[in-house]
């Protein structure tokens, strides 16, 4: 139980860290780099002696890892501007409402069972999607352009979770740790090879204050990916995964009413209940 309490923690503080980044003036590109190069780092250090640096590119992995890598740092930079332009209400629902897509693929391409429950999580999701994303809230950003972030952060966020779905089904067998450093890493050579052009704006600049936010971001971002891997290895996949993320949306939910004033209609609410249930559902074993 431990570990599902400490991932959801993790989790979480890490939208809610997003959201601050706006009020401490905090550059999200730069502090994402610096955020990959902690997390990178714990990880390869945490597998020191198991490995061979020159040995990685031959794991039949390595392709893999170059592809989730541009996954997760376009997620990671969605999840940003969301969680500051939108809410971390509704970043995190986007965000845990993806288990859409990676159940799908499951299903086409895995063999796995799809069943009549899973089927009405489905149903049930979409239609949290359509409450959740109401046009009659009252916020402004559902008023403008940024309203199209969460939509993106769902389907980018879906496609890295089928990408990680993918690999540990065909290519990763103990090594998956070694695995996340790796796409860390190319996280981090391809958020400085953006930042090369980015370099005389602004937003491209490294401060005090993008240097801490990004140290904090890679302890967070590493530990709650460490704490998930561990909760998989006690827990199975079809209990931890869904306590997980019906937990850190109740829990975003209640963060963002509380700290950051968000608003939320009834239609939102009502499409937040319908997320938490499609969650559970979309989390059984499909019969």
């Amino acid at each position: 139980m431990i570990y599902l309490l400490l991932a959801i923690l993790t989790s979480t503080s890490i939208l809610i860290a997003f959201n601050l980044f706006d009020r401490f003036r905090v550059h999200i590109l730069p502090a994402i780099i610096v955020n990959y190069a902690v997390a990178a780092a714990f990880g390869f250090l945490q597998e020191a002696g198991t490995y061979s640096l020159v040995m990685i590119p031959q794991r039949p992995w390595f392709p893999v890892s170059i592809a989730a890598a541009v996954l997760l740092i376009l997620g990671f930079n969605l999840f940003a501007h969301s969680a500051a332009r939108v809410g971390i209400t509704i970043t995190a629902i986007s965000a845990r409402m993806s288990v859409i897509i990676p159940v799908i693929l499951g299903f086409l391409i895995f063999g796995e069972a799809l069943g009549a429950i899973r089927i009405a999580g489905i149903i049930m999701a979409l239609a949290a999607f359509i409450l959740t994303f109401y046009p009659g809230r009252e916020h402004k950003s559902f008023k403008s352009v940024y309203f199209f972030l969460p939509f993106f952060l769902f389907l980018t966020q879906g496609a890295n979770d089928s990408v990680l779905k993918a690999a540990q089904h065909f290519y990763i067998t103990d090594d998956f740790t070694l695995f996340l450093a790796t796409a860390f890493l190319f996280c981090l050579g391809i958020g400085l090879m953006v930042l090369f052009f980015q370099r005389k704006k602004p937003t491209g600049r490294f401060s005090r204050s993008t240097l801490i936010a990004g140290i904090i971001l890679g302890l967070l971002n590493w530990f709650s990916t460490l704490f998930f891997l561990k909760g998989l290895s006690i827990y199975d996949v079809s209990v931890f995964v869904p306590l997980l993320n019906v937990s850190i949306v109740g829990l975003s939910a209640l963060a963002g009413r509380l700290f950051f004033k968000e608003k939320l209609s009834s239609f939102n609410l009502l499409g937040i209940g319908l997320a938490i249930m499609a969650i559970l559902l979309l989390g059984t074993s499909g019969d």
